[in-house]
């Protein structure tokens, strides 16, 4: 089950991933003929991933994995500095 952290996290994944980030993972296309698929990320993203073939959906899915996972850790550093202040 996704919790409301997970989402709002993934919502930040979305927002925060650039290009560039797709492009190094193998998940779209460097250059023009990668245009159309990084339109649809950002405008249909649901449709970019159904589109997606098998190899290039399990390297969104660790790229995600990857982000959420820095982000519950960076959520947990803080926590304990703030622990440390009080």
């Amino acid at each position: 089950m996704i919790t409301t952290t997970q989402l709002r996290d993934f919502a930040f994944f979305l927002s925060n991933t650039s290009r560039w980030e797709l492009e190094k993972a193998g998940i779209i296309s460097p250059g023009p003929s990668g245009d159309t698929a990084w339109k649809r990320f950002n405008n249909d993203f649901d449709v970019f991933v159904i589109k997606l073939s098998a190899e290039k959906l399990k390297a969104l899915t660790d790229m995600i994995a990857g982000y959420l996972q820095v982000s519950e850790y960076s959520r947990e550093q803080a926590a304990a500095a703030e622990r440390k202040v009080a």
